[in-house]
Order: C-alpha cells, then sequence, then structure tokens
C-alpha cells in the first residue's frame, strides 16, 4: 500500500512549462516612459546635367537636434482598446529646452503596437515576434499605396545584438544586448539604379525604440544620346533626403 500511494503521488505530480515570449518586451509601453533621440535629417541638393555630362554636383546639408517621446496619458479610443497619448517635444540646434511638436496615439495589446500619427494608423509591431514574419504597415488605414493583402514589413535579426552611435556618427557607441530589426519589404521598398527606398527601426528588449531610419533617393543619371546610353553619377540626385532617430536617453517606469 505505501508503494501504490508513493507512486499515486509521483504520477499526480504537476509540471509547469514556461510561456513562450512573443517580443512584447521589445516596445515597453507605460505612462510615464520618456525616449530621447539625436536626430540626423539630410538633404542633398539637385543635381543638374551640363549638355550630355555633370554639371553642379549635389550638394548635402545636415541639419542636428533632438526629439524626446513621452507617454503622458491611458485612455480608451473610438474602438473601445486602451490607447496610450505619445507626445513628441523638439530641442532644435540653436535651443537649450525642448518644446512640444506633435502628438502622436500608441495602441498597445497582445496582438500588435500601432501607432496613430498625422491620422494614418500604422501596425509598427505584431506578436509574436518571429524570424522573418511579414505584415501590413498600413493594415489599417487606405493607403493608396498599399493593398490590404500587401505585406510591407518584415522582422530580421531577432534576439541578435546592435550597435548604435560611434564611428562618424558624432555619438557615443552604444551596444544593446537582444533587439530586433524591422524594415520595409515587398511593394513599400526599392534598391534599383534609378531609386532607393527604405524605412527601417530596430528595437531592444526592455527598452524599445533604440533607432529609426527613413530614407530615400532618386539617382541622378543623363541619356547619352550620342553614346545610346544612360550615364549614373553615384552620390548625384534628383532628390534625396534621409532621417535617421539614435537613441540617447531613455527612462521606464
Amino acid at each position: 500500500m505505501a508503494l501504490a500511494l508513493t507512486v499515486g503521488v509521483a504520477g499526480c505530480k504537476n509540471d509547469s512549462e514556461a510561456i513562450p515570449d512573443t517580443g512584447t518586451g521589445y516596445y515597453p509601453i507605460a505612462v510615464g516612459n520618456t525616449w530621447t533621440y539625436a536626430v540626423a535629417d539630410s538633404t542633398w541638393s539637385q543635381a543638374l546635367a551640363s549638355g550630355n555630362s555633370l554639371g553642379t554636383p549635389s550638394v548635402l546639408t545636415v541639419t542636428n537636434y533632438q526629439f524626446k517621446e513621452t507617454i503622458t496619458e491611458v485612455f480608451t479610443d473610438a474602438s473601445g482598446q486602451t490607447a496610450y497619448r505619445l507626445v513628441r517635444s523638439k530641442m532644435g540646434p540653436s535651443t537649450t529646452t525642448f518644446r512640444d511638436d506633435s502628438v502622436f496615439v500608441l495602441t498597445a495589446n497582445a496582438n500588435f503596437v500601432a501607432l496613430n500619427r498625422n491620422n494614418a494608423k500604422t501596425a509598427e509591431l505584431i506578436f509574436p515576434v518571429r524570424q522573418g514574419r511579414s505584415w501590413n504597415l498600413n493594415a489599417f488605414n487606405n493607403n493608396s499605396n498599399d493593398t490590404i493583402t500587401a505585406e510591407t514589413r518584415q522582422y530580421s535579426r531577432v534576439g541578435q545584438p546592435f550597435n548604435t552611435g560611434g564611428g562618424t556618427s558624432g555619438l557615443p557607441a552604444k551596444a544593446y544586448e537582444t533587439t530586433v530589426t524591422v524594415n520595409n519589404t515587398g511593394t513599400a521598398t526599392e534598391s534599383s539604379a534609378l531609386k532607393k527606398v527604405g524605412y527601417q527601426q530596430v528595437f531592444a528588449k526592455g527598452v524599445g525604440p533604440v533607432l529609426r531610419r527613413r530614407f530615400f533617393f532618386a539617382n541622378f543619371y543623363i541619356n547619352n544620346p550620342s553614346s545610346g546610353r544612360v550615364d549614373y553619377y553615384p552620390g548625384n540626385y534628383f532628390l534625396a533626403t534621409s532621417r535617421r532617430e539614435t537613441l540617447i536617453d531613455y527612462h521606464l517606469r
């Protein structure tokens, strides 16, 4: 009887299984959280032709300033979902104080994080985070360059380390141990002789967005009838802009 009781107790042992990490920690969202970014806006002047060759090359201009993003309030939106007011303030290159610049709305739940800016709601992250997983950035809006089934954002380098700053950036180097990179994909990106378009974000677990980068380059070229070819001039553009936002400070509640 004692042996049977022992076996019976052993058979009733409860084994607990670890709950899979869905990745919600890549963007900690709570009232009082703040993130400060060093911003570099780069623009290139339009290159001009002189006959069948380059006459006026593009000139780069860089403007540096800072953004601070603060979650100031939690509320219930019109659809009944929990939402957070995200206030962005700006400190220009010639000022020493932040001034409110714009207000966004974050919607965060177990399935996704969405950002509403300028009345356009975009799906910034979806859960669970998984290597190579794709989704529609504009699933919540009617962007004319998108379709309801398009997959225009994709995860890569899930769980990998990532470094910001250092090199020629003028910012201190900072290493993040566990990150995920999100890039435009499909119809939302292009990398050709004519044009380069992209939008990248890097999120660090337990921190939030540590890098954002948008760029648009319409490469300069000349149709040369005498040779019957198209001549490209690297580093010269019809139109080119880029913005890099690098996290330099943050405080989480």
